[in-house]
């Protein structure tokens, strides 16, 4: 993958793109403000929250250009309990608490072994 984002060009125009979009949010939020105060107080009509939703999408979209910038396609590192591997299987010991489980109802000995296949996402 190459790494087109940290050449200075590219961080600039990623700056300027998001300012250009929060300009056309600018616009098309005094468009929306000219549409809703047109006519008096009503329930909102589709193109009015058609317009809200490009409003917001394009105030996100420009506000991360804006301040983030190259920042956004930075590689991190994601733990592993994050990881979707599929790891080996585990084994656990399974013992029966006298309490809940009365001497009849016991297994004869007391202890199993339960095999799980668990990914990396459980908590240590």
């Amino acid at each position: 993958m190459s790494r087109w984002h940290e050449t200075l060009a590219a961080g600039i125009g990623l700056r300027l793109g998001g300012v250009a979009i929060l300009s056309v949010a600018w616009l098309t939020g005094s468009a929306l403000y000219a549409r809703v105060h047109m006519h008096p107080p009503a329930p909102a009509s589709p193109a009015e929250l058609a317009l809200c939703a490009l409003l917001v999408l394009l105030l996100v979209t420009g506000n991360a250009l804006l301040f983030v910038g190259p920042g956004l396609w930075k590689q991190v590192e994601i733990p592993a309990r994050w990881s979707a591997v599929l790891t080996g299987p585990r084994e656990f010991e399974i013992f029966h608490d006298p309490q809940l489980f009365p001497e009849e109802d016991r297994v004869p000995d007391r202890k199993e072994t339960a095999v799980l296949y668990l990914h990396e996402r459980t908590a240590a």
